[in-house]
């Protein structure tokens, strides 16, 4: 099993989408570890189980690292031959060394213990130093640890240690209803909520044998794509900001509140939190009022694409900046733009919902995996929203909103593609309540490569790395 796995890792045909484990030990007395891919060639989900009773197999490929020590550190299963079983710190070290929270035998009442000092990686090359930037930042940034080894100017090491905000948000919904799962979603990560929340829907949905309404189903897909308009467009203004064009990040900040306050028209919402259900969608909303919207922040975004992309003094900072290449890629499993500008290309929308998407989703992706390449990969998903939701809001279907249904049990995985890539929940339901619920954002894969983007890069090319992969905390840290 441990071969067919890693042969699936290395194979173009499969890009591995997670894994997952759900503590069947009251009723099998083992836990189940499914090993998620999407088979690209035959379009269709390849899911491999483990039970612990026959192993836990250590596979040394970069996008498990975190996963296997995330297991170790919830659910205290060890993989065997880990070389590195540190603790991803997604609770802190005065905790006791046995607290695993998602057993379900877990004992949360807990006794701290004293702390001891975190051991970091052992690399220190002869007249190289560190800078340690985080886990406190300036402005609105949420906590990070990032450790750089230094030789001059040029970047030997980045060694990142994240989870300071650790939410525990699956061990929070267990045994609650759906209802507060739904709610939970929308706070997984500010800026994806609708992406999240759908993702969560979705896995609902499918348990429950819900087919939902042809218009519900376009709401949802045009709502989305505002909400990737709005973190597109918010990237590019942060891009300009770290080249220090403050003008020109200025105008495109104020094409994302144009775009916030559109969302705020339709749904009554900022993020548009609050108008998904199970189901399908909330309320009636009036579309009417985006289509002249969207042609003045098309005209808006033109402007300052071209101006971008026409700066020779700009592209003199992101041309071959902060460097992804397809193996590395590949290796770490990268979803959405980092992959896509790396030559790995995969799209929820194109791949699995590609009846809903057809020829308005090109399968755009470049090599350079650079700065410039991520923000080029940007353009063109901005450039494809404008178009999904002037074509959606043009052929959208009349009928109902929303379709009643009966609750059931069972477990499934709900897709989304958020703007950061490809979004999972694995829900599963029993007695009618949330038995165990697993949230993979896309930062989950992508902040460690962030590790090798920077090597050979200046340190001061680091905010622009760093914003160019624009990766979540809050996503991460769940």
């Amino acid at each position: 099993m441990k071969h067919y796995i890693e042969s699936l890792l290395h194979s173009d045909d499969y890009q591995f989408l997670g894994l997952f484990v759900s503590d069947k030990t009251k009723e099998q007395g083992v836990f189940i570890l499914r090993y998620l891919f999407y088979d690209i060639k035959n379009k269709k989900l390849n899911i491999t189980e483990i039970d612990t009773r026959k192993e836990f197999p250590h596979i040394d490929i970069p996008a498990l690292d975190w996963y296997e020590r995330e297991i170790h550190d919830m659910f205290g299963l060890v993989p065997k031959g880990h070389p590195n079983l540190r603790p991803l710190m997604l609770f802190p070290e005065n905790y006791p060394k046995d607290f695993h929270p998602l057993r379900k035998d877990a004992n949360l009442n807990i006794e701290y213990r004293g702390y001891e000092e975190y051991r970091y990686e052992n690399f220190e090359p002869e007249g190289s130093f560190k800078i340690l930037v985080g886990p406190i930042h300036a402005g609105i940034i949420e906590p990070g640890h990032f450790r750089f080894t230094l030789n001059g100017e040029p970047i030997l090491k980045l060694e990142i240690r994240h989870f300071y905000k650790h939410k525990g948000i699956e061990k929070l919904a267990e045994g609650k209803p759906v209802e507060f799962g739904l709610k939970l979603s929308e706070r997984i990560s500010g800026d994806h909520s609708l992406a999240h929340s759908l993702a969560f829907v979705k896995a609902v949905e499918t348990i429950y044998g819900i087919d939902i309404p042809p218009k519900a189903v376009y709401v949802r897909a045009i709502l989305l794509e505002l909400e990737r308009l709005t973190c597109n467009i918010n990237d590019f203004a942060f891009i300009f900001q770290d080249v220090g064009y403050s003008f020109g990040a200025q105008k495109v900040f104020a094409i994302k509140e144009m775009l916030m306050r559109l969302n705020e028209a339709l749904t009554g919402n900022r993020f548009n939190r609050g108008i998904i259900k199970v189901g399908g969608i909330l309320k009636e909303i009036d579309l009417n009022i985006v289509k002249d919207g969207i042609k003045l922040l098309k005209k808006e975004y033109l402007k300052y694409k071209k101006l971008f992309l026409n700066s020779s003094t700009i592209l003199e900072r992101t041309d071959t900046t902060g460097k992804v290449s397809y193996e590395t890629a590949k290796k770490y499993a990268a979803l959405g733009y980092v992959a896509k500008a790396s030559g790995l290309y995969f799209d929820t929308r194109k791949i699995m919902e590609n009846k809903l998407y057809g020829p308005l989703i090109k399968e755009f992706s470049l090599k350079s995996g650079d700065v410039t390449a991520r923000l080029k990969v940007r353009f063109n998903d901005i450039e494809e929203s404008f178009d999904i939701i002037e074509e959606f809001i043009s052929n959208i279907p009349e009928g109902n909103i929303y379709k009643n249904y009966e609750k059931k049990d069972g477990y499934s995985f709900g897709f989304e593609e958020g703007q950061r890539g490809n979004i999972i929940h694995m829900l599963e339901i029993e007695n009618g309540l949330i038995s165990r619920w697993k949230i993979r954002d896309p930062s989950f894969h992508n902040w460690p490569i962030i590790q090798e983007a920077v090597l050979g890069d200046i340190i001061a090319d680091f905010p622009l790395i760093n914003k160019s992969l624009n990766l979540s905390y809050s996503g991460n840290d769940l």
